[in-house]
């Protein structure tokens, strides 16, 4: 299995802001998640669906507010969503200690 990257910059293509237009973002600087995000994204998910989970894990990776991540265009949550993935979705081999 290959190695995953434990943090990823992701230039956006539609920088982002905050209804007051006072802060802006044009990239995405997200970082492994720890345990404690993974459970607050699985909770989200069984309330709010897969969406909502992805917005919250982001928010709680990037400290970008929530609405203004959901102004994300759609191909940046893409990006977004397959680097996470890669840890939510991962899973240990026996040559790493897993059983």
């Amino acid at each position: 299995m290959a190695e995953l990257e434990r943090s990823k910059t992701i230039t956006l293509v539609k920088p982002i802001s905050d209804n007051s237009g006072k802060q802006t973002w044009e990239t995405l600087d997200l970082t492994e998640p720890v345990l404690s995000n993974v459970i607050q994204f699985y909770d989200e998910q069984k309330k709010a669906g897969s969406l909502n989970a992805m917005a919250l894990l982001i928010t709680l990776l990037t400290g970008i507010p929530r609405e203004v991540v959901k102004k994300l265009a759609y191909t940046d949550y893409q990006d977004a969503e397959a680097y996470l993935l890669g840890f939510l979705n991962r899973s240990p081999t026996e040559d790493a200690g897993g059983n």
